[in-house]
């Protein structure tokens, strides 16, 4: 499954230039993977409510051009790959026609304490890549 979620970009998100900071590339990512959650019909606030936390153990950027002050970007998120106890979701971020960055967030399952711990076979499923 992809996902799609439009955003703009907010004048506190860029350099003095007016482009966009290159950290908050990440943030977007966030942003798509938390709509893609809630596009599942499991928000990130459903999942911690069921004991369950997901925590990003890698993430990487390939940037490719730039986004400025009021663009309209979207970003495109898939589930790339589950595992027993990781996801992996990869990202495409793009200003009309042309794409900005591309990336990925790998993430580990945690109970409420902070422990690894399997992917429930629930939350399995439903990342399963369509």
């Amino acid at each position: 499954m992809n996902h799609m979620t439009k955003t703009r970009v907010r004048l506190g998100e860029t350099d003095l230039m007016g482009i966009l900071y290159h950290p908050n590339y990440i943030m977007y990512f966030e942003l798509g993977r938390t709509e893609f959650m809630r596009a599942l019909g499991l928000p990130y606030s459903e999942l911690e409510a069921r004991g369950h936390r997901l925590v990003v153990t890698e993430t990487g950027c390939r940037y490719r051009s730039s986004a400025r002050y009021d663009d309209e970007v979207l970003i495109r998120t898939r589930m790339a790959e589950v595992r027993n106890a990781t996801v992996r979701f990869e990202y495409v971020m793009s200003v009309a026609d042309r794409v900005i960055a591309e990336g990925f967030t790998e993430l580990a399952s945690v109970d409420g304490g902070g422990k690894p711990t399997r992917l429930p076979q629930e939350l399995r499923r439903i990342f399963r890549p369509q």
